[in-house]
């Protein structure tokens, strides 16, 4: 059986129904309208931008990044691969950004890697929502709790083919240190798969 794959193209209707909501009252009673508020009136940005490569670190500044965050991660690493590997046949990957939001590291089948890279959802990607606008990573590091956004959610419509579940990592202080994110970028996966797999 063929695995539905979301297109990596743009849905123009997409950015039109995000900056009528942004328009409208609906962030009053809708969590998900009120991230895209953020995003288009707080950080100016636009549902229909196309991907950049700027969103991506690499090379030395990642290098340096993930060694100051060493300590997490080598905390994190048995927990993801213990989620990945009840998540990962399903088609899903998982990552750990840190509070700016970008991937620090990840676990991803060889299957699905390369759709992961496609859309940005790989170490060294900025996922803060003021680069994305509403996102799993962004909007669970924002608000600083569990959320789930599913495909057409999100605030940017390059990113309407992925859903993402994510929860926020905190110290034994109490500080917000980093986001735990499972994301699918299955055609095949409803509301109900990602309850699912959030659970």
């Amino acid at each position: 059986m063929a695995v539905l794959q979301p297109s990596l193209d743009p849905d123009p209707d997409h950015a039109a129904r995000v900056l009528n909501a942004v328009q409208s009252s609906r962030a009053a009673v809708s969590a998900v309208a009120a991230s895209w508020c953020r995003s288009a009136l707080h950080h100016g940005l636009d549902p229909a931008a196309p991907r950049s490569v700027a969103e991506r670190l690499g090379g030395a500044e990642l290098k340096a990044l993930r060694a100051g965050n060493g300590e997490l991660l080598a905390v994190a690493a048995p927990v993801l691969d213990r989620l990945f590997g009840s998540v990962g046949l399903a088609g899903a990957c998982v990552l750990i950004a840190d509070t700016g939001g970008v991937v620090l590291d990840w676990r991803a089948g060889d299957a699905d890697a390369s759709r992961f890279e496609e859309l940005g959802l790989a170490p060294g990607a900025s996922w803060a929502e003021a680069a994305q606008g509403t996102n799993g990573i962004g909007t669970c590091l924002v608000e600083g709790r569990a959320v789930t956004i599913h495909r057409d959610e999100h605030f940017a419509s390059r990113n309407v083919g992925v859903s993402c579940m994510d929860a926020p990592i905190f110290d034994a202080e109490g500080r917000l240190i980093a986001a735990l994110d499972i994301s699918s970028a299955r055609g095949d996966h409803d509301r109900a798969m990602a309850a699912l797999i959030a659970a």
